[in-house]
Formats: C-alpha cells, sequence, structure tokens
C-alpha cells in the first residue's frame, strides 16, 4: 500500500456527501490510541479514544502545540472543530487499517466549509498493546544535548513520541549505535520512529546506514504489517533483541547482573554479530 496518494481532488465531494473518508475504515479496529503523522503531516499527531456518544483526545501540531478536543461520532470516524492560525478548521478523522487519513477544511468568516483549501493527510498508529513501563523508565529527551544512559533508551523509547526517539538516538554514544545495529529487529523498530519524527535528517542518516531500506520502505512496510496481522510478531521479536541487547548494555556498564546472565548475554551477542539480518531482512519477513 502507497500511503502518499494524494486524494485532494476528492475532498468537495467528500465533505459535501458527509460520509466517511475512506470505505477501508470498516477493516480498521477503530479509532484509539497515539496517531503519528507522515508525508505532509510529519511531526503531527494525534491522540484519541472513544468517550461516551463520540471522541476525545489531543492534536498536536508539528512545532508541538498542543488542542484538546471533543469530537461527535460520524459511523466509525470523528468530527470536531479546532483552531488552526486563526482560523476554524473541520477535523475530519477517519480509521484506516494502517492508522487514520485526517481531512482539515478551514472554514471562511462566514462558518461555511472552504475545502478547496483543505487538506487530506495519513497518520499511522502508534504502537499496540504495550506493556506498562518498567522500573528503568525515564522520559523523552527534550532536545539532542541531552545525555540518556543506553539502558535507559533501551526501556523507554517504544513509550515515546517519534520526537523523542529522535533526541534519545542523538543523545547515546556512539558505540551503542554500533552495537544496536547487530539487533536488526530493534534498529528497525527504532528507524521506524525517526522515520516519523521532524527534522530528523542526521538521526536517520546515523540509523540507516547499512540497514538496506529507505523511510518510505519502513513506513509502508510497518503499515502492511499491521494490516495483515504480523506487527504483534514482528514486536515480539524487537522485544526479544531489545532484551539481549540491553543485558548486553547492563553487564558492560556494570548494573548488578550475575555472571551467569552475563555469560548468556555474551553468547547471544555472538550469534548475532555472526548473523546476516539487516533491517531491511527484518522487514520482508513481517510486511
Amino acid at each position: 500500500m502507497n500511503l502518499r496518494i494524494k486524494m485532494r481532488k476528492l475532498l468537495p465531494a467528500l465533505v459535501a456527501a458527509g460520509i466517511a473518508l475512506a470505505p477501508l475504515a470498516a477493516l480498521a479496529a477503530g479509532l484509539s490510541g497515539s496517531y503519528y503523522g507522515i508525508d505532509d503531516a510529519t511531526g503531527a499527531s494525534i491522540s484519541i479514544e472513544p468517550a461516551g456518544d463520540g471522541f476525545r483526545g489531543t492534536f498536536f501540531d508539528r512545532h508541538g502545540n498542543a488542542q484538546k478536543f471533543e469530537a461527535k461520532r460520524n459511523g466509525a470516524s470523528a468530527e470536531t472543530q479546532l483552531n488552526m492560525d486563526g482560523r476554524r478548521v473541520m477535523l475530519l478523522v477517519d480509521p484506516m487499517p494502517y492508522g487514520a487519513r485526517v481531512a482539515l477544511v478551514p472554514l471562511d468568516a462566514e462558518g461555511r466549509l472552504d475545502p478547496e483549501t483543505g487538506r487530506l493527510l495519513d497518520f499511522v498508529r502508534g504502537e499496540l498493546d504495550l506493556p506498562a513501563p518498567g522500573p528503568d523508565f525515564a522520559a523523552a529527551p527534550e532536545h539532542a544535548r541531552e545525555r540518556i544512559t543506553a539502558n535507559s533508551f533501551l526501556a523507554s523509547y517504544e513509550f515515546w513520541a517519534p520526537v523523542g526517539v529522535r533526541n534519545g538516538y542523538l543523545s547515546l554514544p556512539e558505540r551503542f549505535r554500533t552495537l544496536m545495529r547487530l539487533f536488526p529487529a530493534v534498529q528497525l523498530d527504532v528507524i521506524w520512529k525517526l522515520c516519523l519524527a521532524p527534522d530528523a535528517g542526521r538521526a536517520l542518516a546515523l540509523a540507516l546506514r547499512g540497514q538496506g531500506v529507505s523511510c518510505a520502505q519502513v513506513i509502508d512496510g510497518i503499515a502492511n504489517a499491521q494490516i495483515s496481522g504480523n506487527f504483534d510478531r514482528f514486536k515480539a521479536e524487537a522485544r526479544a533483541q531489545r532484551a539481549t541487547l540491553r543485558l548486553n548494555v547492563r553487564c558492560a556498564d556494570g548494573y548488578p547482573e550475575s555472571r551467569q546472565n552475563c555469560d548468556r548475554a555474551a553468547r547471544e551477542l555472538s550469534a548475532q554479530a555472526v548473523a546476516l539480518d539487516t533491517a531491511a531482512s527484518v522487514l520482508a519477513r513481517y510486511r
């Protein structure tokens, strides 16, 4: 599936008809959770959950400005109004198998929809069925110069928004970023978040090196994994690799771990070092 197909020509008819934005909505699990913008919406995100007969949530623009909203339900979709750059804008969120398709349609001074200047944007789902954060969880760094340990990054990044993963990845020591490349499912998981972050060029230049994938391939591949039901299997592999990687980090950095655990982690690290997997080969298994 190509998430970059633009449908702006259809927007006037869709709005006029008052119908959902895509027939694939029936395949989706419904609007609930976090959604991150791609392409023209990169850096924006939506947090939404059912509430009564409708929805409630927060819209974050690419600059991090937040607007809370309550939305009415229109079939499986959510409909509300926001204030953007001094204008009232109709927000229509339609569930898709990979996430959500969002229409932003300005209203003129008389309160009439102006679909000719509207935009249709794609958002992908964030993490699904996350466990509770563990005791080593750390808040996402607010900038790329903030130091964070590799252990804290591994314990926390899947709970962070993409901009936090970008900042955290750039804050890591280079030796750890090199070590992480031996664990391609973890590398792919991090790359996916980086591809959804704004202004992530420097982080992506480091993360994509030698991995055989582009952001377009990663975003489409993860979306397809969500549609096909393979996403949970990918996340399970990433979590298993992350546990091994994290144990190696803890042993190397002097955390209290048993000799038996550190020996096992070293053996598993050796096996990863001679494996031929990359982020590209992991993605190919699940897309």
